[in-house]
């Protein structure tokens, strides 16, 4: 297998009016038109590019991101992937591939993976490459009948006009094609020439590291090891090397950092991989090399009218930790049901204002997060003395061995990133309370409190509360006492859709410690209360239909 996912043709976009154009199919841009396409808006996704993938990146999926799959129904997917299911996704810090393991982060295979966190999800992180995964997004997004997806297209030009931004889209070939839609989400990467059409600053830190990424065929790597199998293999010697497995096989993604100045050609290039593999004749077949620099910085703002930005067009951050893409799908699944309720009129369109209040801090959060673990990486000794043999050997990697556990452990013990963040300065989140909510990036606490993720809990069926999450607020209802009926009255007048679910039992009252309990589309929480007689009131808040409370 050289390349995974051959190119598309370029076709024709028949329609003039879309409700969203999104620019950008890769995972976010797909993304976003599941969403929005499966509560029936009309989406046209283009992409400058023919749609093949020849240098596969982002393959750790965490469980939020595995979360909105499950609502989608594309989980499962991951079982009939490419990458095998019984692959144990460990991780493996050694000096050389062919020499020392000097410490190993156990983790489950993507068959095991409901195990990665139990009692906070009925999902589990998941190792996915781009191969099967953008190709499963592509898939559902393209059954979808409301949305069309188009490569070979680039976006040249958006122009707002009263309640409508027009897009003026161009192909190679030199054809164009003005289209109309109600909004523009930009998913067109770091460099999104959308983004800085619209004048939007990236602020943080600018790319301090020069990396080279070289995805490869070695075919014997895994015989040759001294280690057991892994997902990645973190080498120490002769400089930090990493081996990202792509199918369980011969296929990896190599990245390791270049010194000042230096620049690898494809002998190098080779000779590197050897080095770090500790095999002087080892095949390595290159099938696409390129340099990169990890960037710690977010946008200034993720709105300019109509157009809103997401993925690494708003955030851009190390891939330490592998929080990036997963930072990018927890903006569309804050953003699509915003928008589909503004375009229906359901909600007053200063509802999309909250999105960059909402995500923003969130993509600041990750970003320092994942900036930490790259400089604790960086910062893991790399001596010749890790190669000795005898006590001296011995002792320099049991100090290696020290420091990995110390300071890289938290990368993959990341439940509170991936769950624990909180929309607790929202101005559509009524009674959101930050003072007595540390936020441990390890270790995630279920909260039923506003702002927060709704906790998991098991109903009596065997499914999650998460699954009923979605397309609609949910009130639920957790006391016997309660009455819903002014909520049903407040949104029915709003035209927005509520379902009313009654819970009992000892877990969902553990968990959800208020009588009422209103949950947003996004399986956030937007209030909790006892009774509801301001149920009109908070009901445009939450819409923003009305002044805020």
């Amino acid at each position: 297998m050289t390349v995974a996912v051959a190119g598309q043709a370029v076709r024709e976009i028949d329609a003039d009016e879309y409700d969203v154009v999104v620019i950008g199919a890769g995972p976010v841009g797909l993304a976003t038109a599941i969403d929005l396409g499966t509560r029936g808006a009309r989406v046209l996704v283009v992409d400058r590019r023919d749609g093949s993938i020849t240098y596969p990146t982002a393959e750790s999926i965490d469980v939020r991101t595995m979360e909105w799959l499950r609502q989608h129904r594309l989980s499962g997917e991951v079982d009939r992937s490419g990458f095998p299911a019984e692959y144990r996704r460990d991780l493996a810090f050694v000096t050389r591939l062919t020499a020392h393991e000097v410490a190993r982060f156990p983790r489950p295979s993507n068959a095991d993976r409901l195990s990665t966190a139990p009692s906070a999800s009925p999902e589990g992180g998941a190792w996915w490459p781009k191969f099967w995964f953008d190709t499963a997004l592509r898939s559902r997004a393209e059954s979808l009948p409301t949305v069309t997806v188009r490569y070979g297209w680039r976006c040249s030009q958006t122009a707002e006009e009263g309640d409508r931004v027009f897009a003026l889209l161009e192909q190679a070939r030199g054809l164009s094609k003005r289209v109309v839609a109600s909004y523009v989400v930009a998913c067109d990467g770091a460099e999104s020439p959308i983004r800085r059409r619209l004048g939007v600053a990236m602020e943080g830190q600018p790319g301090d590291a020069t990396w080279q990424g070289v995805f490869v065929d070695i075919p014997d790597l895994l015989e040759v090891t001294s280690s057991p199998p892994a997902v990645q293999y973190y080498a120490l010697r002769p400089r930090r090397a990493i081996f990202g497995s792509l199918n369980g096989d011969n296929l990896w993604r190599v990245t390791y950092p270049l010194r000042s100045a230096e620049r690898h050609g494809a002998d190098e290039v080779v000779a590197t991989i050897r080095d770090c593999i500790g095999s002087a004749d080892i095949k390595v077949n290159v099938i696409d090399s390129r340099t990169w620099s990890g960037r710690t910085a977010v946008a200034s703002t993720y709105r300019v009218g109509r157009v809103l930005l997401a993925g690494d067009a708003a955030h851009q951050m190390w891939p330490s930790g592998g929080h990036g893409m997963n930072t990018g799908m927890g903006d569309v699944h804050n953003l699509c049901w915003k928008l589909d309720m503004v375009l229906r009129g359901q909600a007053g369109p200063e509802l999309l204002d909250s999105y960059d209040r909402e995500r923003r801090p969130v993509a600041e959060r990750n970003t320092r997060r994942a900036q930490a673990n790259y400089l604790a990486d960086i910062a893991l000794p790399t001596g010749a003395d890790l190669d000795d043999e005898g006590e001296e050997g011995d002792a320099a990697r049991a100090r290696a061995a020290d420091a990995v556990i110390r300071t890289r452990a938290v990368e993959w013990s990341s439940l509170g990133t991936q769950l624990g963040y909180r929309y607790t300065e929202s101005p559509v989140v009524i009674g959101a309370d930050a003072s007595d909510a540390p936020d441990d990036h390890s270790i995630y606490v279920p909260a039923g409190v506003p702002g927060c993720r709704g906790p998991h809990v098991v109903l009596p069926d065997g499914g999650s509360v998460l699954d009923l999450f979605g397309r609609s607020f949910v009130l639920l209802v957790s006391s016997d006492g309660a009455d819903a009926d002014d909520w049903i009255s407040a949104f029915a007048d709003s035209g927005a859709p509520l379902d009313v679910i009654q819970l009992s039992g000892t877990d969902v009252s553990a968990s959800y410690p208020m009588p009422l309990t209103l949950v947003r589309p996004d399986g956030f929480i937007a209030w909790a209360g006892c009774r509801s007689e301001d149920a009109d009131a908070l009901t445009a808040a939450v819409l923003c239909r009305s002044a805020a409370l």
